[in-house]
């Protein structure tokens, strides 16, 4: 058996390919389609797994010179994509979202290879909506995508995969290691790589101008390209990191899955990994959507979640220390809200995504085989 995944850009497009490649590896043989020079260009093959480099463009939304570059680059990506695909002859392609997906989605069509989605978010990307109509199945990782796949022939709520180190600690142990006493309570800030710096320095003055009661921990993960202006903005205002024994700041959480066990409160933006991360934890939330995510992807997710009473929404353009600082001790002053904004996230898990997932391909395969044996080509 051959599959063929695609999706790239973000690591929220990348790890959920990833994921469900793990767990076929042992009974197929799996290639990725994306770009050497973006994100899945590192991370494939760190995870061992082969990247065909294919041409793409984002799809440009306005009429200008740039609408050229885009049309060349689907032309040349989709020529790409359909030599190599018409060559390794796939039993199956997973498109995971990203522009890099649309020129190997369409090669997938002319070669009449059986299509699934994966969408991650709660609004699409343009790519998937635009390709939803081809796909055997579109699965959505949260219910609110699904109105927007109404051309699609089925779509299937299958979650988010989240990586397994996630679930590798449980709140006790976490908390043990990391040192915490059983009253203090830990608000783990991760702004991102993408757009934090609002959110750095929103947390920097919240730090200096307001009272932390002794009880209170927080961990301060500033993206790795942020961690030195974070500092030198610490530094400017008159603050030393090193001297506050409530805080610790980071360029990067390795082992995320042991800080998320032991929080009480995440703060930070709400990208589709985060998201599935934290309903995959139970941890209640101060969500800040990035403003300029596609599509406004991020506020949709919030909305998703503060609707469902596990989050609170945010926005970026009242992101000043004031608002922030009352939040975060409005929530972290009343147990029995934090307690029950959990409860309520634990209850959005859409359970194994990958073994959904999985389902999902194994069924239009079965589906597929069985049309071939009564000649009937499903592919068309």
């Amino acid at each position: 058996m051959k599959i063929a995944i695609v999706g790239g850009g973000t690591g929220g497009h990348v790890y959920p390919g990833i994921a469900v490649a793990q767990a076929w590896k042992d009974r197929a043989e799996i290639v990725f389609l994306g770009q050497k020079n973006k994100f899945e260009g590192q991370v494939v093959p760190q995870a061992g797994f082969q990247l065909i480099p294919i041409a793409a463009s984002p799809i440009s939304r306005k009429i200008s010179l740039s609408l050229f570059k885009t049309g060349w680059s689907l032309l040349l990506g989709t020529l790409q994509s359909f030599r190599f695909l018409r060559k390794f002859k796939p039993d199956i392609i997973l498109g995971t979202g990203g522009y890099v997906a649309a020129p190997a989605l369409m090669g997938a069509v002319f070669l009449k290879i059986p299509i699934i989605i994966h969408e991650q978010n709660a609004y699409p990307s343009l790519t998937n909506r635009l390709l939803a109509r081809a796909a055997k199945v579109v699965c959505i990782s949260l219910p609110p995508a699904g109105k927007h796949f109404s051309r699609a022939k089925k779509v299937i709520i299958t979650g988010n995969p989240v990586r397994s180190a996630i679930f590798n600690y449980d709140r006790k142990k976490a908390r043990e290691e990391l040192g915490l006493a059983d009253q203090d309570q830990l608000v783990l800030i991760a702004g991102g790589s993408q757009g934090a710096r609002s959110v750095n320095r929103a947390v920097v003055r919240w730090l200096k101008n307001n009272e932390i009661k002794k009880n209170w921990k927080i961990v301060h993960a500033t993206g790795r390209n942020n961690y030195s202006e974070v500092l030198a903005y610490y530094n400017k205002i008159g603050v030393n990191p090193e001297e506050k024994s409530y805080l610790q700041m980071l360029p990067y959480i390795e082992n995320m899955g042991q800080f998320m066990a032991a929080a009480d409160l995440f703060v930070g933006r709400s990208g589709a990994t985060t998201v599935s991360e934290i309903i995959a934890r139970g941890i209640p939330a101060i969500l800040i959507p990035y403003p300029f995510a596609a599509e406004d992807h991020q506020t949709a997710n919030a909305r998703f979640l503060e609707e469902n009473g596990s989050a609170i929404i945010l926005p970026d353009e009242e992101l000043e220390a004031g608002k922030l600082a009352s939040l975060v001790e409005e929530l972290l002053n009343d147990r029995k809200r934090l307690e029950k904004m959990g409860r309520k996230s634990v209850f959005l898990r859409q359970g194994n995504s990958v073994e959904k997932i999985s389902k999902v391909m194994e069924t239009v395969l079965q589906d597929i085989n069985a049309g071939k044996k009564g000649g009937e080509n499903l592919g068309k």
